[in-house]
Formats: C-alpha cells, structure tokens, sequence
C-alpha cells in the first residue's frame, strides 16, 4: 500500500522535471520505434522483411527530402544524387574494407562523410553564390544527370576503384550486405529490416530533436519568409548550406543501406525517375511531416509492389493518378490530413500546441512602454554621405547626403519615384550604393550584407507586414531577439517584454497571419525592436491602418525613440504631423528641403511638387 504524501508528491514531480530537462522527450518514442522493429523483424518472413527493409530504406531518403524542402524551404532534385553518391561510395569500400576487417559498418560511416562533404561542397557554391531557388532545383538535378551519365559511361574493366569494378549500365555487383563489428555475421533479411528500422528511429527522432531547438525556428523563419530571416541578422546561407548538408548525409546514409540491401548498385539510383520519385513520397506523406516521409514511400512502394511487374507501362500511370488525386484532394499529404481529423473528432477543445504561456505578472501589469534591458546597446547616429545609385542606365538617386542624430524621430517624405525609397534600402542593404558611404555611428557598413547590419544594431520594418504567417506571434518576436543576441533566455524575455509593449500578450500564442492588418503591423514593430536596435527604419509603417490604429502606431514610435534612433519614410502627413519630427524631402533623386513638417508646407516649391502645380507657381 503506497500513501501519497506532499513531500512523495513533490519529490515525483522533481524527477519528472530532471527526467524531462535531461532525457529528451524524443529519447522514449525512438526505444519504442525500436522495440517494434525488433517485433516485425522477428515474425516477418524473410521475404516480407526483404520488401519492408527497402521501404524504410526509401523512407529515410524521402525524410531527407522532407528536411531539406520541408523544414529548410529548399527545393534540391540532388537528394537522388546523395543517395547514390552513397550508395557506390559503400560498394566500393565495401568491397575493399570486408576482406580486410571482416566488417562493413566502417564502409557505411565513410560513405555518410563523403556524401555531407560533397553536398557541403556543392551546396557552398550554390548558397555563397546567391543562386535563385529555381536554380537550385536546376543546378542540383543537372548535377543529378551528370552523375548519371558519368558513371554509365564506366564499363571498360580499366574503371575500377582497388577490388570494386564500377560497371557501367550494369553497375557495381558482389557488394557485401552490412557487416556489423563483433560478429562478422552477415545480416540477414529479418536482421536487415531491424537494422534499418532502429536506424531510421535513430534519425528520425534526432531530427525532430534537432528542430525543437533554436536551429528548428530559424529553419522555420527561413522556410516562411528567408528576405525577413536575413534582416533579423541571420547569415540565412550558413543556415541553409547546413540544412543541405544534413539532408545530403542523411541521403548518403540511406544509399549505403540501399546497396547493402540489394548487394549490387547501378547508375538507375541517378536516374530522372528516382530523382523524381523522392518528391513524389514526401508530397503524398506530408511535405512538413517526419514520419509523412515513411508513410509516403511505403504508400509509392506499396502500390508498385502491388501492380508488380505485370502492370507494365500502367504502373507510371496508377502512381501519377495518385499523385494528382492526393494534390488535389489532400494538399498537405496523407499524414497531416489524417492527424487534422483525428484532432477534429474529440468534442473537449484543446489548446493549440504553440500556445505560448506569458507569465502573468508580465501578462497583467499596465505597460506604459518598452522596457529596455540595461545590457541593451544605446541608440548611434546614421549618416549617408553622397550616396548615387544607378540602375542601368536609370539614375535613382544623385548625390543624398543625411546625417541623423542619435534618439529621437526622423521621417523622409517625397513623391513616388523620387528616390526615398531607393535611400531606404540601401541603408538597410537590400541596395548597395554606385558610390558614397554609409555610417553606423562610426563604422562603415557600406558593403554590409542585410544580416550584418542588423547584428550591429539596425532594425528595418518594411513597408507591407514581412512576418512568418505560419508561426505564432511569441515566435515571430523570438526569432527577432535570437537573432542580434543568440542567447535562448534572454531572446524568451524579451520576446514577452515586446508583447507586453505591444499589448499582444494575448495573442501570443496565435498565428501571425491570424491577426489583424494593424496588429501584424504593430508586432513587426516589436520583432524590431526585440532585436535591441540602435537605429530603426520604417518604410510606412501605418499602411492600411485605421485611424485608431495610426495613432496608437505613433505611440510606439514615440517609445520607441526613447532607446534607439527611429528613420520614418512616409506618405501620410498627418501621421508625419502627429510624429512631431524633423523632416527631410526627396525630389527627383536627391534631398530637396528639411525642416519641420509645418515649415515644408509653407513652402510653395513643396506644394507644387505633391500637387503638380506648374513651374510659374512656383515663381511666387
């Protein structure tokens, strides 16, 4: 007989606390992904394993993809190409190493390494040159063709690597199955569906880890919305050139088990039709879902185990029917409908999973404004010194010289097309200059990358709301903390501290695209500010706001100026007049009049300028 006493109670929850902080919650689901491998790997038939061990060696190819363009937002046909990159690199020290050590997991470990350096290879070109993501998809299948055509074209017995004779069409055969350390017993079927099934878990699990740290939402913030994830000073090319490089050795992975499997490789791993089948699973699994991956390709597998080889020329077509129907019908994938309404069924409502708690004493105390932490860097000055930009043959902006103060409000008004904008984006650098210099207090950031900037102290708020729609308004903020500070508790405090200012604490745990036009306004406001800015630009920050809302933006602009130094750029002039600030205004590329708003609209020139007048008015 237990008795549960206070202290029994508390010394129960103590270790569930220091089991959850040093057991991770993916560590128990992994044992039992395990446990049912071990149980179908001991009553299947060798040929039922045989056939299931290919299906979760095509799962983990497909979990790569899915990690790749799932969670990372990169669209590469070069997984096909990692896996048989993997694949040929296991035949070929397979074939050397068994002889010698009487193993072959040694083989499969340096096929994983040799497929992540040649994807971090190609990928540094790919990523540190800038290419478009329509490229990449181009770039990576050429590459995925050109391994193809090289490796057909090795049939004369003089290609060879030591003992492993490359083949040509007929590929590399006599490649050992996997050989693990201790036993030198070769793996049988029923011992090569566990295997593969304990690996996969393995990976799997170690993803979905990976994903639930900070690495996880900046892959999320560069999969939603990459231009915004570089202006909150995040270098977004490291991150996806270590995206690609994981995807790329968890490929690699998944073709070394594949020749291990099948004891033979040819260059088919490399064909149009593999590389195209990868996406093909992940689409009808679940683009976004780890285990949408193993659903997807055990689906594809299925069905084309099912129709064999009977069907023909009908087997393209049964699974090109299917994946249309699964597209139009299921556009998140099979996985993430059935989760959608499995969650619908119960009548109890449940909180969404990316609820965010906000302490309540932050949560219920009157906020008057931002409060700044004391390590926060103080506000600096900006200066532009004759700044020309040219577009082609198309000068946008001729010789603009501006220096700002430190604290305080600045707006830039002007026509469209006089060039304010233009002045905005290349103090942000989004833009680099033709010439001219740009000052950060005394640094020169000039040739500065976006993410640079933003980690020496520049916040940007683009003129339309530049949010990750898809994650909450805590994660939005968090993202922009993270960013300049990469510290997790502090980035959490201050995430809370902004939605505090912003009065959005409430909404902390919703979506940003679920929010109102000027609340998404407000909370890109605070993701700039929760990165600790010395200078903020705002290109028209109260776009398609209401009248209430216009004001309540002035507001924060004002609390805003108390820590940093804030540049407006803005049409409306009676938000500018609310703003109560020094102006300056551009006109046909270059600064035409400062002064106070009440001064520039004294000023016939001005008028004339917005209004159209002509040039005798102006006279007077």
């Amino acid at each position: 007989m237990s008795v549960n006493t206070p202290g029994g109670s508390h010394s129960l929850a103590s270790t569930r606390r220091a089991l959850t902080r040093y057991v991770p919650a993916e560590v128990p689901g992994a044992a039992f992904v395990i446990l049912l491998g071990g149980i179908l790997a001991a009553t299947a038939t060798p040929f039922q394993a045989q056939s299931w061990s290919l299906w979760v060696i095509f799962g983990l190819l497909a979990l790569s993809f899915t990690f790749v363009w799932g969670q990372a937002g990169i669209f590469s046909f070069g997984q096909s190409a990692f896996f048989g990159i993997g694949a040929y690199a296991y035949s070929v020290l397979g074939i050397n190493i068994e002889p010698r050590t009487g193993e072959t997991s040694i083989a499969l470990i340096a096929a994983i390494v040799i497929t992540a350096l040649i994807a971090a290879t190609l990928g540094y070109f790919i990523f540190y040159g800038n290419v478009g993501d329509v490229y990449v998809s181009i770039i990576t299948l050429a590459f995925t063709l050109v391994l193809l055509t090289l490796m057909s074209s090795t049939a004369d017995p003089s290609y060879h690597i030591g003992q492993a004779l490359l083949g040509g069409y007929n590929g590399i055969i006599g490649v050992p199955p996997l050989i693990l350390p201790g036993g030198g017993r070769m793996l049988d079927p029923n011992g090569m569906l566990f295997t593969s099934v304990a690996v996969a878990a393995v990976v799997g699990f170690g993803i979905k880890l990976l994903l639930r740290r900070s690495f996880g939402r900046i892959l999320a913030g560069l999969r939603e919305n990459e231009p915004r994830t570089e202006l909150l000073g995040y270098d977004v090319r490291r991150y996806k050139l270590i995206a690609f490089t994981i995807g790329g050795a968890i490929a690699g992975l998944s073709g070394g088990l594949f020749a291990a499997w099948g004891t033979s490789v040819t260059p088919s791993v490399f064909s149009l039709s593999q590389a195209a089948l990868v996406p093909i699973w992940v689409l009808v699994g679940g683009r976004r879902s780890l285990l949408g991956a193993f659903v997807g390709a055990a689906i594809v597998q299925g069905v084309s185990d099912a129709l064999g080889s009977g069907a023909g020329s009908a087997t393209p077509i049964v699974l090109g029917t299917i994946l249309i129907a699964v597209v139009l019908l299921l556009p998140e994938g099979v996985l993430p409908a059935l989760s959608s309404i499995t969650r619908r069924l119960p009548a109890i409502a449940r909180r969404p999973a990316t609820e965010v708690d906000v302490p309540a004493s932050s949560s219920e105390r009157a906020v008057a404004g931002f409060v700044v932490p004391h390590e926060a860097r103080p506000a600096t000055t900006i200066k532009a010194i004759d700044l020309h930009k040219r577009f082609g043959g198309v000068t946008a902006l001729a010789g603009a010289s501006l220096e700002v103060p430190s604290n305080g409000v600045h707006c830039l008004i002007g026509p469209n097309g006089a060039g304010k904008s233009t002045f905005f984006n290349m103090l942000s650098g989004r833009y680099r200059p033709t010439s001219g210099d740009i000052l950060l207090g005394d640094e020169r950031i000039t040739r500065l990358r976006p993410d640079q900037r933003a980690r020496r102290g520049l916040g940007i708020k683009l003129q339309v709301p530049s949010l990750y729609g898809e994650l909450t308004a805590f994660e939005n903020v968090w993202l922009a903390a993270y960013g300049t500070r990469r510290d997790i508790t502090e980035a959490n405090e201050r995430a809370r501290r902004a939605l505090d200012w912003l009065r959005l604490s409430h909404k902390a745990g919703r979506r940003a695209d679920e929010l109102a036009h000027g609340e998404r306004q407000w909370l890109e406001i605070g993701m700039v500010m929760a990165g600790g800015p010395k200078v903020v630009l705002l290109d028209e920050p109260t776009a398609g706001m209401t009248r209430e809302e216009t004001t309540r933006a002035a507001e924060l602009i004002h609390e805003l100026a108390r820590t940093a130094t804030v540049i407006v750029v803005e049409h409306d002039m009676e938000f500018v007049r609310q703003l109560d600030c020094p102006v300056t205004m551009f006109h046909e590329g270059s600064i035409f009049s400062s002064g106070t708003i009440e001064e520039l609209r004294a000023d016939d020139r001005v008028l004339d300028i917005y209004l159209g007048r002509g040039a005798s008015h102006a006279d007077h």
